[in-house]
C-alpha cells in the first residue's frame, strides 16, 4: 500500500525523489522515471511510505523490537503486551536498561546506549512501562522493576530508544547510492521511504505515489 503525506513522519535533510513513474518492474527506485535526483517541489510533510503487508502482525507478550532506526540494531523500543505493540517511556531510561532491551534481542549489549526524547520518532499505541530500573542482568524488559504495565506519565515525544553496540563511540553509519530503507514504522515491512544518494539518506515526495 502506499501512503502519503508522511503517514510515518516527517523525514528530514535533503528529498531526493519526486514524481515517479515506476512500473512496478524496477529493481531499484533509481531505476524508475523521474524528475531527477533533488528536484522537487515538495515539503516533508510529504514523504511517501509504504506497508507491504497492509495487515497487522501480531506478536507474543514480553517480546521487543527496535523502530525506526537505521540499522537492526538500534531504534525505539517497542513491547508487546496483550498482543499489542506499545513502548516505553524514557523517565529514568538509561544504560542498564538499554543492555537488556539488546541482550533479550541476541544484539551485542557490551555498550548500549540509552536514547530518550523519541530519538527514532514517536511510536503509536499503547505506552506500557514507565520509570524502568533494571539492573542490567535480567533476561527480559517485564522482569525489570517498574511502576506497572500501563502506567504511566508519559507521551510519545518522550519514547525511549536503544542503540546496542560493541564499540564506543558508535560507529558512523553510511549508505550505498540506490539503497532504501523505511523509517518509523510499527514493523519492518512499512515506513516512510527513504533513498540513499552520494552517502546522505533523503526522502521522497508523495507526488504522483501510487501503489
Amino acid at each position: 500500500m502506499a501512503l502519503s503525506f508522511a503517514h510515518f513522519g516527517p523525514g528530514r535533510g535533503p528529498i531526493h525523489l519526486d514524481d515517479l513513474g515506476c512500473n512496478g518492474n524496477e529493481v531499484s527506485l533509481l531505476e524508475c522515471p523521474h524528475i531527477g535526483v533533488g528536484n522537487h517541489n515538495c515539503r516533508h510533510l510529504e514523504d511517501a511510505g509504504v506497508d507491504c503487508l497492509e495487515s497487522l502482525i501480531s506478536c507474543e507478550d514480553e517480546q521487543v523490537r527496535l523502530v525506526g532506526g537505521g540499522t537492526g540494531a538500534e531504534g525505539r523500543v517497542e513491547l508487546c503486551y496483550n498482543n499489542t505493540w506499545g513502548t516505553v517511556c524514557d523517565d529514568f531510561w538509561d544504560v542498564e536498561d538499554a543492555r537488556v532491551v539488546c541482550r533479550q534481542l541476541g544484539l551485542p549489549f557490551q555498550f548500549p546506549f540509552a536514547r530518550s526524547f523519541a530519538h527514532y520518532g514517536p511510536g503509536q499505541g499503547p505506552i506500557y512501562l514507565d520509570d524502568l530500573d533494571c539492573s542490567g542482568h535480567e533476561i527480559s524488559l517485564l522482569e525489570c522493576p517498574h511502576i506497572g504495565v500501563g502506567n504511566h506519565n508519559c507521551g510519545h515525544l518522550e519514547d525511549a530508544g536503544v542503540y546496542c553496540s560493541t564499540e564506543v563511540p558508535p560507529p558512523s553509519f553510511v549508505c550505498e547510492t540506490g539503497q532504501i530503507r523505511l523509517v518509523n514504522g510499527s514493523n519492518t515491512t512499512e515506513g516512510r521511504v527513504e533513498v540513499c544518494f552520494n552517502n546522505t539518506w533523503g526522502t521522497v515526495c508523495d507526488d504522483t505515489w501510487g501503489r
